[in-house]
């Protein structure tokens, strides 16, 4: 019995390839209807060397230069603060530049070349920008920096103050679209779209990097003015999410079908079956979707504690602000009676304090007590 076949996607419209989902199905099924859309990576046919880490890359322009005018935005901003005598750690610099560095490997990198492939690969990808680039790069405080230079002047500034902004990055809903984003990636067909060609996958990893940062930046960010109300209820909603986000990677990990078709398609003899794949792929889900829990939790607790000392130095602030208008006011217009002495209340004198109980000074209770 002749086994069935599809036709390989774009870019291989006259290769015939075993399709791993579609076995046992009728072998005339349009590659739409079976999802078989990928064809093999070309030039990359080995087996995984530790060198390809750092040789094998395959370049995602609209990545490469979003994060070039980042950087040269944040050069600019660093001249800037310069010229106004604005004191910058060096530390925030290194930090920028290594979540800059992190944002071209991930994307350009070693695991963009093999993403294709193999699908524990992909996962890792899109767990680095989603979640780990992003905090290293706002870990450098570059929201702060153009806060401190520019002012509201900004337009990255006036961007992220906007309303929608604001609303996607509250730290209510943040947590939520951990879960969210990983179920539309493996379940919902955002990965299967961003498979299909290099420009989606490139629009693919803008809009992780981007949801990424609007997740960390009220929770990094040292100037956001976000309450610690809203921080707190962030930390309640973050307890809940730790145990929600576990669900994607768990269906991945006991699935028996493959909920990714395109990685069942052409791959190498030494990669092992695409299910296998799929389950490494599926414990990476799990287990980064919980360990990274644990910092989040950490940075919303730290967070919290930090927006709920602001707002008691602000109302020590305003205290302090009522005390001395009014301490001006009693200053200009005096009392027409003279001072108490001391140990005088209104002109009477008053016994001294003492840690004696109150009512064994009592004229009406101190004989009912003596004894």
């Amino acid at each position: 019995m002749r086994a069935p076949w599809c036709e390989a996607g774009a870019g291989w419209p006259h290769a015939r390839r075993r399709c791993e989902h579609c076995r046992g199905t009728d072998p005339a099924l349009s590659p739409p209807a079976c999802g078989c859309i990928m064809g093999p990576v070309a030039g990359i046919d080995s087996p995984i060397a530790l060198t390809d880490v750092v040789t094998e890359w395959r370049i995602d322009w609209v990545t490469l230069a979003v994060t070039v005018a980042v950087a040269v935005g944040y050069v600019r901003a660093r001249l800037a603060a310069r010229r106004q005598g604005l004191a910058w750690p060096m530390r925030r610099d290194v930090i920028v530049a290594l979540g800059l560095l992190a944002a071209l490997w991930t994307s350009s990198g070693f695991l963009q070349a093999r993403s294709g492939q193999l699908m524990w690969v992909w996962t890792t990808q899109q767990l680095l920008l989603f979640l780990v680039i992003p905090v290293i790069l706002l870990a450098g405080q570059p929201i702060s920096l153009l806060r401190n230079v520019h002012g509201s002047r900004s337009r990255v500034i006036r961007t992220l103050g906007s309303s929608p902004i604001r609303a996607m990055g509250h730290p209510l809903l943040g947590p939520l679209l951990v879960p969210i984003v990983a179920a539309l990636l493996f379940f919902g067909g955002l990965g299967a779209f961003a498979l299909r060609a290099p420009e989606a996958g490139w629009g693919l990893h803008l809009l992780l990097l981007g949801f990424g940062g609007l997740i960390a930046l009220p929770l990094i960010d040292r100037d956001d003015p976000r309450s610690s109300l809203a921080v707190g209820l962030a930390l309640g909603v973050g307890l809940f999410e730790l145990m929600v986000d576990a669900f994607p990677g768990i269906v991945l990990s006991f699935q028996t079908h493959l909920a990714m078709p395109q990685f069942g398609v052409d791959r190498p003899a030494w990669a092992g079956s695409a299910l296998d794949d799929q389950h490494t792929a599926g414990g990476i889900l799990w287990a980064v979707a919980e360990v990274l829990d644990l910092p989040f939790l950490v940075l919303a607790a730290t967070r919290w504690l930090r927006a709920d000392a602001v707002e008691a130095r602000k109302v020590d602030a305003e205290l302090d602000a009522i005390d001395a208008v009014a301490a001006a006011a009693v200053g200009t217009h005096p009392p027409a009676v003279e001072p108490d002495l001391p140990g005088h209340v209104d002109g009477r004198p008053q016994a001294p304090a003492t840690s004696r109980p109150w009512w064994l000074d009592d004229p009406e209770l101190r004989d009912r007590y003596r004894n």
